[in-house]
Formats: structure tokens, C-alpha cells, sequence
């Protein structure tokens, strides 16, 4: 049943990729030019390489670092925004929602949510309401549809809920998602139909004199060295940076308008839930409790933020908004600031409104100028695709130089994500968990989260074990993620730094139940990259920095 390569193909996406990309990114000249690697960015270099384009993108730190790794991983319609009537949106919404279940089925997955009710018959009426329009909206999708439970089964399936005033509740589908990976995977997607693409490459400056080429003037990040890209268009989608990047060029365009989303993730044994529980708050947002594997996280703020873009902290003041409403809705748990196992924080690029920041539209953007200069901001992270389509048709038919008849049309809603191409995932989910189970030593746990992670390219991981057997161990003794996934993440994915695998080639930055994981990773990582002994130390003390930052708002607290 299991046919592995004899040998592992090396380098196809890694540094060495990178150095050829940067040398060729200098030398030739290119339709398009894409500054900035988080979600959006990585949707539009694919589906301009997927139309023929000649494309190539930088990214100033590791590809989705940014608000592209810090979200709260859902695909979803946006229940909430039908309560701002912004009924467009959750519709775009709800199909792409159905595209990805299909592009990228390893990555995205539907989900249960439970809303337990509290409110009288006013309150369940208008939910009861959203929830049937919700399902209007989604048409045929394979997602179930809503539940109306009564208290005794809402209980029933969240034993912990609060009793006091519990009406009943509601179950409604949509899904989850590893926001990094799936990132990854569109920038992979982009490389493997003929993208150039390089991370740790910041742009320093632009110009905009030649009527023909543009220039982006760009400094690679880990030696100071600089370049020079030419292409015909210029792109930025550069998210929370979109204002300093109008201020920096002299263009005019809205302000943006940064908003802080903070998320806490607590072990099981201290916040055990069954189904993703939606939680009723006083200022009436939707606050989410996530299980994930041995995990449970919590999420997410939505304050206006006005300090550092590149050093976003957890402070004080998230941890109690977020913990008084875990506490006001399973008070029998008494969940305090040390049960806090790790934490993110990151910025919503929104766009200028007044007004409460959770009724601020998730709309995007878009601004073309005549000096060869476009620019995306907003959105969400569920609509990357159709924003990424928007773009390029819009660019295509508003800049002379480049025409809609010279490329093939849009196909990014029909071609898979690498590694997704399959009919039916459960199948090859269930098919895959039986033939690899105990082989190699490898647990259940093992081959489900190389399968979600990878799909079908999990298979390039395991043949690193008919090299060296020892790759196909764990990191840990219990952990998930196993040795192999180190060598590819550097010779596949492009990793770079010890908190590149650590934090986005998987999430063991905040999901981990092990100490010391950082130490084997590193070790591993440093042949490859050719790490010495100081490197690697070096490597390993700016993670446990990282690490370190996570729990900053304990400064607030005591």
C-alpha cells in the first residue's frame, strides 16, 4: 500500500531556493511585484503565477508572521457581521468558506460551535433568526445546518456552563484552520507554478520613475545585503504597515486602523470543552473557546492599538477581559492568570471608521495609482482568495503595460493547495491512519497530525525515515510532531530560524506540553542550514526570549 521515494528530494523549497530566487529576482524583469508575505500577499503571488504572470514576492520576516499566524484559525461566515446587516460580506463569506473545505481539505475542516443562550425569548428569537439566515446564505453547503437545543442537552453537551439563567442554546458548523500552514501552502502553491518568492527580504525603498519597470530597492534581513526588483506593477499588501507605507510614499489612501486581537491557551485538565463554546460577554462580542488536541484556546480581544507594529505584547488588561468572561460562564473552574500555558496577540488591518472596533466593516481595500503602485488592505482571512482575484483584475485591466488577453483567467477557485489534492479527505484521512499506524514506531497522534498538516505530502516526510530511521521519532516522548518534520521544514518549507518551525512550520510555540523541544530542533536544524555551536545557541536564546515575551502581561498583574 505505502510507496515512499528511495530518495528524498532536497532543497526543492528551501534556503538554497531562496539564494537562487533573490540572484534571479536581480536579473530579470517581472509582470508583477508582491511586497508582503501574510495571507493575502501569498494569495495573490499564487493566483498571478496560476494566470501565467511572471511574479515574485518579498516578505521582511518569516512568511505569516504578521496578523497571518495570530488569528483566532477560523474560516468562517462571520455570524455576527448579519447583525450589522453587512450581509454581502457574510455571503462572499460563506462561499469561500465551501472553496477551501475543497482546496485545502487537510487544513480546513468544519467544526461545532455552541452558543449557549442566557437572554429570554427576545435573545433566542434574533439568534434563532441569524441562524436560519445564516444557513439561507451558505446555499448548498456540506456543512450541517443549525440545532436548537434545549437546556438540558445544551448541559448535556458543555457539562461546565454556567446553570444560572440557561434557556437552552444553539449548535451551528463552520471551521478551523492552521492560518500559518495554510499560508505556507499558498506560497508553496505559488513556487511550484513558477513564482519566486523570499522571506527575511524587506523592501527599503521604491521607485517609480520609469515609465516601464518600477524598481523595489529590498535588503535581505540576515546579511544586509541589497537589490533591486523591476517589474511593470508594484503591489503591497502589507497589512497593519499599509499606513506607514502611504506616509513613506507620499500616497493618499484611508488610515488604517489597527486593532489588537489577543488569544490565551490553557491546558484540557483546566478548561475542558467538547465543542468550540461561544461566549456571551457584556459588551456583546463573540468571544471563542477552542479545543485543540490536549489544548484549549481562548479568543479574541478587539481593542484599537497605537503602539510598536513589529513587537505586539499580551498585556494586563486582555488577560482579565478575557479571563472575567471564561470565569463568568464556567465559574467552576476558577481560571486565573498561572494557568495560562502560552499566548498570542496580533493587529486586524482595518480600515479607518469611527466607532466600536468590533463594528468596524472587515471589508478591504483596494487603491491603484498611476505611477505603477497598487495597494491592498483589510479583508479577512477568509476572504484571501477573492481579495487576491479582485486585485489582479482590477491591475490587469487598469494599467496599460499589462492585459487580461496576455494571461489565462483566474483558476484559483478549482486548483488545489499542495498537498490537498484529493476527493475526499476523510477517506484518505481514515485509509492513511491504517496503513501507517505503528509502522515506524509512529501513534495515532503522530500520522493525524502529519496528515492535517501536510496532506498528501506527508508522504515526503516519511521517506526521510528510509535515509535515517531515527527521523521518524518524536521530538519528545509524547510529542506529536516527529524529527522528520524538522529536515523538511528547513529543506521544503523554507525555514530559516529556530522559531520559524517552531512557531509556523508547526505550532509548538503554544501548543506544547514538553519542555526542551527547542534544544532537538535546533540541533537538527543546524546541519542544514550550516549552524555553528554559537549560531545554534543564539538560535536557541531568542525563542526562550520569544517565549519569554508571551507571558508579559504578568508585569501588570503583580
Amino acid at each position: 500500500m505505502l510507496r515512499l521515494r528511495a530518495k528524498y528530494h532536497q532543497g526543492s523549497f528551501s534556503h538554497r531556493t531562496r539564494a537562487i530566487n533573490l540572484s534571479r529576482m536581480q536579473r530579470e524583469e517581472f509582470d508583477l511585484a508582491v511586497i508582503g508575505g501574510g495571507v493575502t500577499g501569498a494569495a495573490i503571488v499564487r493566483d498571478a503565477a496560476l494566470r501565467g504572470m511572471k511574479v515574485a514576492l518579498i516578505e521582511k520576516g518569516d512568511f505569516a508572521s504578521g496578523t497571518s499566524s495570530k488569528s483566532s484559525k477560523m474560516i468562517h461566515g462571520g455570524l455576527r457581521y448579519l447583525r450589522q446587516l453587512d450581509i454581502g460580506l457574510v455571503k462572499e463569506s460563506l462561499s469561500e468558506r465551501e472553496k477551501l473545505l475543497h482546496l485545502a481539505p487537510h487544513l480546513v475542516h468544519a467544526a461545532p460551535y455552541l452558543i449557549p443562550m442566557y437572554s429570554g425569548w427576545k435573545g433566542r428569537l434574533e439568534h434563532m433568526i441569524g441562524l436560519f439566515g445564516y444557513d439561507f446564505l451558505a446555499g448548498g453547503s456540506s456543512l450541517p445546518r443549525h440545532i436548537d437545543l434545549s437546556r438540558e442537552k445544551t448541559l448535556e453537551e458543555e457539562p461546565l456552563l454556567r446553570e444560572e439563567n440557561l434557556s437552552g442554546g444553539f449548535i451551528y458548523y463552520d471551521c478551523l484552520v492552521n492560518d500559518a500552514r495554510l499560508t505556507l501552502a499558498l506560497i508553496k502553491s505559488a513556487h511550484e507554478h513558477g513564482a519566486l518568492v523570499a522571506n527575511y527580504t524587506q523592501a527599503v525603498g521604491l521607485n517609480t520613475d520609469n515609465e516601464s519597470y518600477k524598481e523595489v530597492r529590498f535588503r535581505e534581513v540576515l546579511t544586509g545585503q541589497e537589490g533591486m526588483i523591476r517589474a511593470r506593477v508594484i503591489l503591497a499588501a502589507v497589512g497593519p504597515w499599509t499606513s506607514e507605507l502611504f506616509e513613506l510614499h507620499r500616497l493618499s489612501g484611508p488610515p488604517i486602523r489597527p486593532t489588537k486581537g489577543v488569544h490565551l491557551v490553557f491546558h484540557g485538565d483546566r478548561l475542558n470543552v467538547n465543542k468550540i463554546v461561544v461566549l456571551p460577554t457584556e459588551d456583546k462580542r463573540m468571544i471563542f473557546v477552542v479545543p485543540l488536541g490536549q489544548f484549549s484556546y481562548v479568543g479574541t480581544t478587539d481593542t484599537d492599538y497605537s503602539g510598536p507594529l513589529d513587537n505586539v505584547l499580551v498585556e494586563s488588561d486582555d488577560v482579565s477581559y478575557l479571563l472575567s468572561a471564561l470565569n463568568k460562564c464556567f465559574p467552576s473552574l476558577n481560571l486565573g492568570p498561572v494557568d495560562i500555558v502560552s499566548t498570542w496577540a496580533g493587529l486586524r488591518p482595518l480600515i479607518m471608521e469611527e466607532g466600536d472596533p468590533s463594528k468596524v466593516s472587515r471589508d478591504y481595500y483596494i487603491a491603484l495609482y498611476d505611477e505603477g503602485i497598487a495597494v491592498i488592505a483589510g479583508g479577512k482571512l477568509t476572504t484571501h482568495r477573492t481579495m487576491a482575484e479582485s486585485i489582479i483584475d482590477q491591475v490587469l485591466v487598469h494599467y496599460d503595460h499589462l492585459s487580461p488577453d496576455d494571461f489565462r483567467p483566474c483558476s484559483t477557485g478549482e486548483v488545489p493547495l499542495t498537498g490537498g489534492e484529493m476527493h475526499d479527505f476523510p477517506s484518505y484521512l481514515r485509509a492513511q491512519s491504517l496503513g501507517l499506524e505503528g509502522r515506524w514506531g509512529l501513534s495515532a497522534v503522530n500520522v493525524e497530525h502529519l496528515i492535517h498538516s501536510y496532506g498528501r505530502n506527508h508522504m515526503q516526510i516519511l521517506a526521510l525515515g528510509l535515509q535515517n530511521p531515527k527521523l521518524l521519532k518524536p521530538l519528545g516522548p509524547s510529542c506529536r510532531v516527529i524529527r522528520a518534520q524538522v529536515i523538511y521544514g528547513v529543506e521544503d518549507e523554507m525555514a530559516l530560524t529556530l522559531e520559524d518551525f517552531m512557531s509556523r512550520r508547526t505550532d509548538l510555540l503554544h501548543f506544547n506540553g514538553e519542555e526542551k523541544l527547542e534544544k532537538v530542533a535546533a540541533k537538527l536544524m543546524a546541519k542544514p542550514l550550516g549552524w555553528s555551536r554559537a549560531r545554534r545557541r543564539a538560535e536557541i536564546k531568542r525563542y526562550r526570549q520569544r517565549v519569554k515575551e508571551m507571558f508579559h502581561f504578568k508585569e501588570g498583574l503583580f
